[in-house]
């Protein structure tokens, strides 16, 4: 499919309804739940001690992932944090700073490190994974947009949020490097979604592409809330658990089926 075609498609699919953005007030009861459970959730006890470098989503920080990096930790991973600051959108010379931050933590760990990015934090972790593959062990994304088309062009009032905060966005050479987050990384990756997602349509959340190290994987709840989503935080584990070279997609069976899915999504590029 052209790039004109691929716009036709955004235009189509637009931004989430109202209704779908007012259901996003689900944080609350995700962050309450999060914390009635915590004591359980502290009891997953998984992790190798592999580093693991979380970005954050649009217009937040590593404030926005603490708990989910605090989770890590308590179960056995070494959290980090991606320490850019606020993530202020897709920008060349961010990128670049945290590149060299997963490649020091590769450096000072002795091994590869897992990249998982919150919304346009998981562009960015696309974008690494996709240049770093030699130095990145998988790379999750939490309702991230890694299939809209390049910006330039696309309208609508989520593009004149972005532009009103972040002035200049337009111009970056980042936007540029479409190929690097929309294409299936050489390093397994999981993609998380929410049908429920209220801010990112969540067609654009998924891969079009799949292969054996490659997995789409539905969750409930919203996109605010899904860095305290206790179906994430155990699907998050639960792939980082297993060992290096030892790949192997989500397990459906039993109760996960119920809480999960694998839904066959229509993305642009099959439309």
């Amino acid at each position: 499919m052209d790039k004109n075609n691929n716009m036709d498609r955004v235009a189509s699919l637009g931004a989430p309804s109202f209704f779908s953005t007012a259901k996003e007030l689900r944080v609350i009861f995700e962050m309450l739940a999060m914390a009635s459970f915590r004591s359980r959730l502290d009891k997953i006890k998984c992790g190798d001690g592999h580093p693991v470098v979380v970005a954050p989503s649009f217009m937040t920080g590593d404030g926005g992932t603490a708990a989910l990096r605090g989770f890590l930790r308590r179960s056995g991973f070494a959290g980090y944090g991606w320490e850019q600051g606020r993530n202020t959108g897709l920008r060349e010379q961010t990128y670049l700073e945290y590149e060299r931050h997963v490649k020091d933590l590769a450096a000072r760990h002795c091994r590869k490190v897992s990249l998982v990015g919150w919304s346009l934090g998981g562009v960015y972790a696309r974008t690494a994974a996709h240049k770093n593959p030699d130095i990145v062990r998988q790379v999750i994304t939490l309702g991230s947009p890694i299939h809209i088309p390049d910006m330039n062009g696309v309208t609508g009032p989520v593009l004149k949020l972005y532009e009103a905060l972040n002035p200049g966005a337009m111009t970056d050479p980042m936007l540029e490097w479409g190929d690097c987050w929309r294409s299936v990384p050489a390093v397994p990756s999981t993609a998380i979604y929410s049908e429920g997602d209220g801010i990112v349509d969540w067609n654009f959340c998924v891969d079009k592409e799949h292969s054996s190290q490659t997995e789409n994987l539905r969750v409930p709840g919203s996109h605010v809330g899904l860095t305290h989503n206790l179906a994430v935080m155990y699907a998050i584990a639960d792939r980082l658990a297993q060992r290096e070279g030892q790949w192997r997609p989500f397990d459906l069976t039993g109760l996960r089926g119920r809480v999960y899915g694998r839904t066959a999504a229509m993305t642009p590029a099959q439309a």
